[in-house]
């Protein structure tokens, strides 16, 4: 009110002397000339206080936007939840597969559009997030692959996970396709988890802690539904029986350029129909990852996984004998990649996976893959692959992979 009231003090100050200051002037014989360049500024000045004027009547009508102090303080309001655009994106993997395998499955000796993933997110309100994930193929049904709310905030600084989500499972098993460093998932991730690594419905719970010495420590604990992924073998398919799931990630910046991630993961869930839990599953992960420079990156990674299974043996309902197998059965696999170009990486894996509750030629799948990528711009990536494999129950295989991944829009996981 201040401000509006100087302006118009001046104006009318303005208006006064152009009225009664002029006379004198002219009697001083000033030129018709700058009386009229006067004249005009004088005009000028007014017409911009007068704009000024009706701009501060303007904001004094208008209506004040609500303050809200932080997001943790209060939640938003019932008519506005959810009302923002959410974050969408498209993910599409296209890949070429020439292996000696005679089979037709998973896009064998041809080009498939192997995963369209429409990935939809955003924030419900102050609190929460909801994430999901749709994905089509052209030799699968379309699937829900995630569904789940992120909501932080609860007592202790924890943060929950509900819906059908990744568990925490080590590194890789909870990972899209268009993040991992292959064309394919290592065996033992195959094996144990799934083709396309752990999804499950359930609810889990974390906190971000901060240790000693710039220690970061996460740890995690679950509830999901019993069940597997796709030929994973490691727990049944009754979806009913529970799957309990524990998980430590620690994570530590060595250098400016270097750091290191262990990661413990523990699991017990049931092997069939029955309310036993007859399988205990421990892992553990390590990820190292050097920068360099500005454009040279080593990466170094490896996760081993070790079963302790109680009904490790099979009856024949005609003949009454009693098969055993393996009753900790264990896999691993080691990574090493390096990028040595702008946009260019290169990189190896070694696979090791025991075989679970089957009796076969050989104790253990194993092989060796090698791979080229080309990292055509941020969302836009094509992968070259040699992939040999001895299954225990199957002669031994070569393949070949052309890998091409593209994004559009928004979502949460990068092509790396």
């Amino acid at each position: 009110m201040s401000e509006r009231f100087l302006l118009r003090a001046i104006s009318s100050l303005l208006i006064f002397s152009f009225a009664f200051g002029f006379p004198s002037m002219a009697m001083a014989e000033e030129s018709v000339a700058e009386l009229k360049e006067e004249l005009a500024q004088m005009r000028h000045s007014m017409e911009r206080m007068q704009a000024r004027l009706d701009e501060l009547e303007r904001k004094a009508a208008a209506p004040q936007p609500e303050i809200v102090s932080s997001p943790v303080s209060r939640p938003a309001p019932a008519g506005q939840i959810g009302a923002s655009m959410p974050e969408i994106g498209v993910v599409a993997d296209f890949v070429a597969t020439a292996s000696e395998s005679k089979s037709d499955l998973e896009g064998n000796n041809r080009l498939a559009a192997r995963e369209v993933e429409i990935v939809v997110g955003g924030y419900v309100d102050p609190y929460s997030r909801m994430d999901a994930t749709l994905a089509f193929s052209d030799f699968e049904e379309a699937a829900l692959e995630e569904a789940y709310l992120t909501r932080w905030g609860l007592p202790f600084d924890l943060t929950a996970r509900v819906g059908r989500f990744s568990p925490r499972a080590g590194k890789q098993a909870a990972l899209h396709r268009d993040s991992l460093e292959t064309v394919d998932e290592p065996l033992v991730i195959r094996n144990f988890f799934g083709a396309e690594g752990y999804r499950r419905s359930g609810v889990d719970f974390a906190r971000a802690l901060e240790g000693p010495a710039g220690l970061f420590i996460e740890p995690s604990v679950g509830i999901l539904e019993g069940g597997i992924g796709e030929g994973g073998n490691l727990f049944g398919e009754t979806r009913r029986r529970p799957t309990f799931i524990s998980h430590l990630k620690t994570a530590k910046d060595l250098t400016d350029s270097s750091n290191l991630e262990l990661g413990l993961t523990h699991m017990v869930g049931s092997k069939d129909a029955d309310a036993a839990f007859e399988v205990n599953m421990l892992g553990a992960d390590a990820t190292y990852i050097n920068r360099l420079n500005g454009v040279n990156r080593l990466k170094l990674q490896s996760e081993f996984f070790l079963q302790h299974r109680d009904e490790a043996f099979s009856i024949d309902d005609t003949t009454g004998e009693n098969t055993q197998f393996d009753r900790n059965p264990w896999g691993a696999y080691a990574l090493a990649e390096y990028k040595f170009a702008p946009r260019w990486a290169i990189g190896a894996r070694a696979d090791h996976a025991r075989i679970v509750d089957a009796a076969a030629p050989r104790h253990a799948d194993q092989g060796y893959s090698g791979f080229l990528t080309f990292f055509q711009s941020e969302w836009a990536r094509w992968r070259l692959q040699f992939r040999h494999e001895d299954r225990a129950s199957e002669k031994a295989e070569d393949a070949v992979f052309l890998q091409g991944t593209f994004a559009l829009g928004t979502h949460k996981h990068k092509l790396q």
